[in-house]
């Protein structure tokens, strides 16, 4: 949901009076787009139609029977995106598939953010421009309560560098790789700041919790802190993108996954392709992307 952001905002600055429903499977479609104020409504599709499928028949139904004045598929490789697109009801539909051609020439159109919004812009035409970035929106009121407990997690009034070591399947990383991480990253950075861990929902430590950390499981909680951080360092993950759409330098982790599909991109986020750079290397990395 965070990578569809984009597209959204740009859909606010060419249709301002517009509203979008979002059809997606899960429930943060509402958390995430909660102060867009084009925002309509959430069509959810549940992740286990067999327990679900009253709710499934539903939101299909939604679908089908609703007239809309444009459809974009953000992911053409989705078949419940490509078969929504087919069946509901609009004048204007961008596949996504037809675009491709027109869009290589944007040497970044892999990535998963960005692909729609090319796609979006070759299907009418629209001159290239500065692409929007990832953006979590928070409240006033959630940014001042965010900035309350980021002050309380601090010990020494030094800026926080955020990490998240948790991630699925062969993205994470283990507790024996992260200590040595904190270690050359504890060397090269604490004497001007604090690091401190945010935990996932699953309340995973890589450290075993010997760190000092931060838990939640309200994501907009998570993103009013990180939006006061430092830096955020962690692979892959949902996490990763929470951090760089809080608008946080964020510096993703990757050795499985395609950088060029996931990479956090805006400001002074970055990638390090950890399979083939030393934990000094990193350091380097960090230290020239971070302070320069």
């Amino acid at each position: 949901m965070l990578l569809v952001t984009p597209l959204v905002q740009e859909l606010e600055r060419d249709f301002p009076n517009a509203k979008i429903d979002v059809f997606a499977k899960g429930v943060l479609v509402d958390i995430v787009f909660e102060n867009y104020s084009n925002f309509g409504t959430s069509i959810k599709l549940s992740r286990k139609p067999a327990k679900d499928f009253l709710g499934y028949l539903k939101a299909w139904t939604k679908i089908v029977t609703s007239k809309y004045d444009l459809i974009i598929n953000v992911d053409p490789g989705s078949k419940s995106g490509t078969i929504a697109t087919k069946l509901a009801k609009s004048k204007y539909k961008v596949f996504g598939t037809a675009e491709l051609k027109a869009i290589t020439q944007f040497s970044d159109y892999r990535h998963m953010a960005k692909y729609p919004v090319y796609a979006y812009w070759s299907y009418f035409k629209i001159p290239t421009r500065e692409i929007s970035p990832l953006q979590f929106r928070l409240s006033t009121a959630e940014q001042e309560k965010g900035l309350k407990t980021y002050k309380s997690l601090q010990e020494s009034n030094k800026p926080l560098i955020c990490l998240f070591t948790y991630a699925t399947g062969q993205k994470i990383y283990d507790s024996s790789w992260w200590n040595t991480f904190y270690e050359a990253l504890s060397n090269r950075f604490s004497a001007e700041y604090e690091i401190i861990e945010i935990l996932p929902v699953e309340n995973i430590s890589q450290f075993n919790h010997k760190l000092k950390h931060f838990y939640s499981k309200d994501v907009r909680e998570i993103a009013a802190i990180l939006n006061h951080a430092a830096l955020f360092i962690g692979a892959d993950s949902g996490m990763m993108h929470l951090a760089v759409s809080s608008g946080v330098p964020t510096l993703g982790l990757f050795k499985v996954t395609l950088p060029e599909k996931y990479t956090p991109y805006g400001g002074k986020s970055d990638y390090i392709n950890t399979n083939d750079k030393s934990v000094d290397q990193m350091m380097a990395q960090i230290e020239n992307t971070f302070r320069n």
